[in-house]
């Protein structure tokens, strides 16, 4: 950390560098999983069988998802994720050596070696700041078709619902089959004003 130095009363580490390690072993696991299975371009069913998590087909590969993957796991192991796995294997992996390292973590911490450990750190934070694992409603630029007040975007809740647009102001719904009508309406009419 930047400023006053901090004294190391857990091995090799203060308090707060503890604590964030210890967090980002229990979260890593999870956000590997979700980098694999929702930001990399995959058959929509695995070969082990198993249903993605994500309610709509896999974007295009996402070559900062992987990345920041890749450093995630060179920082818990030192070496590259094998490209034959899957997000469910990853995960299992991924689980088994946090696991590992969790219940000796006062044993680690007084290793050296706990430095390159540490970047995972931040590595898990920038993974679920820039990936959460659940989406948010959000605003749209969509205006209403009823009020022209803003719309907000409500993600599907289960694998295989339909996204919905709806107004806050007068609760307005927009049927998901008329969003892309909507959407290009709104378009033409910003146009013609600008």
């Amino acid at each position: 950390m930047q400023g006053e130095p901090v004294e190391a009363n857990h091995g090799y580490l203060c308090s707060n560098c503890y604590t964030n390690l210890r967090t980002a072993l229990q979260r890593a696991p999870e956000a590997l999983q979700h980098l694999r299975e929702v930001y990399v371009l995959r058959a929509p069913v695995d070969l082990e069988g198993a249903k993605p998590q994500k309610k709509d087909p896999p974007a295009p590969f996402n070559l900062d998802a992987w990345q920041i993957a890749e450093e995630m796991w060179q920082s818990l192991t030192g070496e590259y994720i094998p490209s034959e796995w899957n997000h469910q294997v990853l995960y299992g992996h991924a689980f088994d050596k946090c696991q590992e390292y969790h219940q000796h973590l006062d044993d680690v911490v007084n290793r050296k070696e706990v430095i390159y450990l540490m970047p995972l750190v931040k590595h898990t934070k920038t993974a679920l700041y820039r990936y959460p694992l659940e989406e948010k409603p959000r605003a749209t630029l969509l205006p209403c078709p009823q009020c022209s007040q803003r719309t907000i975007y409500q993600p599907p809740v289960e694998f295989g619902d339909n996204l919905e647009v709806s107004c806050h102001n007068c609760s307005f719904t927009i049927p998901p089959e008329k969003i892309e009508f909507y959407a290009n309406m709104a378009e033409r009419e910003r146009d013609a004003n600008l």
